[in-house]
């Protein structure tokens, strides 16, 4: 069952500077929203400090009734947050099965939740069942976008936060990764940053600008 997330007031940078102030924003249990903006405008700053990947400057984030904001990034995931983040980051020297693996050592899963999880990933994206075996370095650019997918949904998340998921795609590919992310919906609190404004109109509920560090609801 996924959760509310809200944040307050939440400001963000690297060390002493900050990206974005006085970010605010409800996304409701099981709703999609989309943040569209260009580059620099601080989304990816944003979505790293909900994650707890960079130490927020002010403000909170909940999870439900969950305070996370003195939690690691660790922590965070446990109680129920993934990224999939900008570039997809999967790890090239390992297999597309030692990727999505990683999960277990971050969230404990007995073996037979693990096979259930990898299950509903191969259905989502059959290819992905077919190149278990393969280095992830070796996949196209649109099956790494797969990947970096399958292994944030192998989390078990409330909620999944997705940076730039169409990022260097091809049109065919970025077709396919709207049809998977649409079967999520309404199963997963979803937030899609992105600068596709077709892709975020025919996937999310709701859509938020950001510029200059300011999130406009």
């Amino acid at each position: 069952m996924s959760a509310t997330l809200l944040l307050g007031g939440l400001a963000g940078g690297y060390g002493r500077l900050t990206v974005f102030r006085d970010v605010s924003l409800s996304v409701d249990a099981g709703a999609t929203i989309g943040i569209l903006g260009a580059n620099g405008a601080g989304k990816t700053t944003l979505l790293r400090t909900v994650c707890g990947l960079l130490p927020s400057h002010a403000g909170s984030v909940r999870l439900g009734d969950v305070d996370l904001a003195p939690m690691a990034a660790w922590q965070r995931t446990r109680a129920g947050l993934a990224l999939v983040p900008e570039g997809r980051q999967v790890i090239a020297g390992l297999s597309v099965g030692e990727n999505l693996e990683l999960s277990r050592a971050s969230t404990r899963l007995s073996q037979t939740d693990y096979v259930a999880r990898l299950a509903q990933v191969f259905a989502l994206f059959p290819r992905l069942a077919e190149r278990l075996d393969q280095p992830s370095g070796s996949l196209s650019g649109g099956e790494q976008q797969m990947l970096a997918i399958g292994r944030a949904l192998m989390l078990g998340p409330q909620v999944l936060m997705l940076d730039e998921p169409t990022q260097g795609l091809a049109p065919v590919v970025v077709r396919q990764v709207l049809e998977a992310l649409q079967s999520l919906r309404g199963r997963y609190t979803m937030i899609v940053i992105e600068q596709n404004r077709v892709f975020l109109d025919a996937l999310v509920d709701r859509t938020c600008t950001m510029q200059g560090g300011k999130l406009t609801v």
